[in-house]
């Protein structure tokens, strides 16, 4: 259902720089985000909370995955896409911002703004959810 993994940090890295001409008002949001997410990863505590946001996020959100999957007109494309949500200090989504922008993304996003995982290493934490949906 959803693929985690460092190296898509910096293949994301390469295709943000090169595809985000496109997308000049969110160019610096993603970059900061991406940036943060990379400092956040080279902690150890960082580190064990990617994995437990791993095992958190597919327990708490597949239900919304699932309904925003069954909202889109019959033979819609779903592409894979980055999230990068800003959490607080309790773990409270703060902002989402995805990439490439999509009505499944899009819809995705709509779901977690209102969403809670554990509280996380510090406030305005950036954590990075790439999701692959497997036929």
């Amino acid at each position: 259902m959803l693929k985690r993994g460092r190296p898509l940090v910096m293949l994301f890295a390469v295709l943000l720089s090169v595809a985000l001409t496109c997308f000049a008002a969110d160019k610096k949001q993603l970059e900061a985000a991406l940036a943060a997410v990379d400092a956040n990863l080279k902690t150890s505590a960082g580190k064990q909370y990617d994995e437990l946001i791993g095992k958190e996020f597919p327990e708490r959100y597949l239900s919304s995955v699932k309904q925003c999957k069954q909202s889109l007109p019959t033979g819609t494309s779903i592409e894979p896409f980055d999230m990068f949500l800003k959490l607080n200090a309790e773990g409270k989504v703060q902002s989402v911002l995805v990439y490439p922008e999509t009505q499944f993304a899009n819809c995705i996003r709509s779901a977690l703004l209102t969403g809670k995982f554990s509280s996380p290493p510090h406030d305005d934490y950036w954590i990075n959810i790439h999701m692959q949906l497997k036929r």
